[in-house]
């Protein structure tokens, strides 16, 4: 039998930082990832709910998500300050995302390290 845990806010051990359940359901990056974009296999440093990762050519990655998000409007942030990422969203689908690193000019580059978070819904 499933069980079930109605809670409207968590806390730390000590009772201490206290979040709002809604907030970690809603609000949390649902899929994060670093990776090394000059190596010559390119493969995740660390990662949550990112299954793989293609390097598709100079400054352009392929990530997978483990689990799919629910529509392909969700927001993928670049974490880095040395980091300058361009998204088109004609490259976002539920179930993976195309990842682009360039220089100030615009020129693509592979970086390292590349960070990104993702934030939307999960499916």
């Amino acid at each position: 039998m499933a069980s079930e845990l109605r809670v409207n806010t968590l806390k730390d051990a000590a009772g201490n930082n206290s979040i709002a359940t809604s907030f970690v359901a809603g609000g949390s990056a649902k899929a994060w990832c670093n990776f090394d974009g000059t190596a010559g296999s390119v493969s995740f440093s660390d990662s949550f709910n990112k299954s793989s990762i293609i390097d598709d050519a100079t400054g352009a990655f392929t990530t997978a998500f483990t689990n799919n998000m629910g529509n392909a409007t969700y927001t993928e942030l670049p974490a880095s300050s040395f980091f300058t990422g361009i998204w088109n969203s004609a490259e976002m689908t539920t179930s993976d995302c195309k990842i682009f690193t360039s220089n100030a000019s615009g020129t693509n580059v592979d970086r390292d390290p590349t960070v990104t978070a993702t934030l939307g819904d999960l499916a």
